[in-house]
């Protein structure tokens, strides 16, 4: 989505960027430096993992722009033949690839997932590969939140970049097999509202998963051949 403008008092525009990360809370420190030398570490793992995963970020905002849908979903919607999803409050779906469990409890370390019939799953820090319908338990330290991607995924992987300012090549496709899929990619300027007339760029990478194959309606936003990005995780 494009950036907003607001103005100073001196009437020269101040921009910023988003998606924007807060931190709120009780502590009287909200800059993520204010948390001390220990959690910087923790801090910068995720930062670079938003940072990794901005194109799929971005192409589902525009999908949310487009539909109204939103991205952030309970998992009874993609999942209604599963009974024990129906009032499951502590999972969720971050667009179609990922399922979310959060620790929200201080000094858990671990906890029980479940992951959803219907689909398989990978654990996206180990690539192990779960059959849906079971609960399993999860290692859960600091730095790592329990997230799980379902098979039949494509992840778009952006490589590091300083701000999203920056005009960031995609790293990767990442390819969880498991069943036929497609993922639509989009990027704009960034800066303007242009978007609303010329609709960006966008192309749709479709995974052929009898064939296993990947191919795209039109050449991708950052200019890149997707032949060249894919990365199937085989899963353990």
């Amino acid at each position: 989505m494009p950036i907003t403008q607001s103005f100073s008092p001196a009437g020269s525009p101040i921009t910023a960027s988003p998606p924007t990360l807060r931190i709120h809370g009780q502590r009287p420190g909200t800059a993520l430096w204010d948390y001390g030398a220990a959690a910087e570490p923790v801090l910068a793992k995720f930062l670079k993992l938003r940072y990794s995963l901005i194109p799929y970020i971005y192409s589902l905002g525009h999908t949310t722009y487009q539909t109204g849908a939103p991205f952030m979903r309970a998992l009874f919607m993609d999942f209604p033949n599963d009974p024990k999803v129906a009032d499951m409050g502590d999972e969720y779906m971050f667009g179609p690839a990922f399922l979310v469990a959060p620790v929200t409890d201080q000094g858990v370390t671990s906890r029980k997932v479940y992951l959803p019939l219907g689909a398989d799953w990978y654990d996206f820090w180990t690539e192990k590969k779960y059959t849906g319908g079971q609960t399993i338990d999860v290692a859960a330290p600091v730095d790592q939140i329990p997230l799980f991607v379902r098979a039949g995924s494509i992840l778009p992987i952006g490589v590091q970049v300083p701000s999203t300012s920056t005009r960031q090549p995609l790293e990767s496709i990442r390819i969880y097999p498991g069943r036929s899929t497609s993922f639509s990619l989009y990027d704009d300027d960034g800066t303007t509202n242009a978007y609303r007339k010329d609709g960006g760029k966008s192309a749709t990478l479709r995974w052929d998963d009898t064939a296993a194959r990947l191919s795209a309606s039109t050449a991708l936003p950052t200019g890149q051949d997707p032949a060249k990005l894919v990365r199937l995780v085989e899963g353990r």
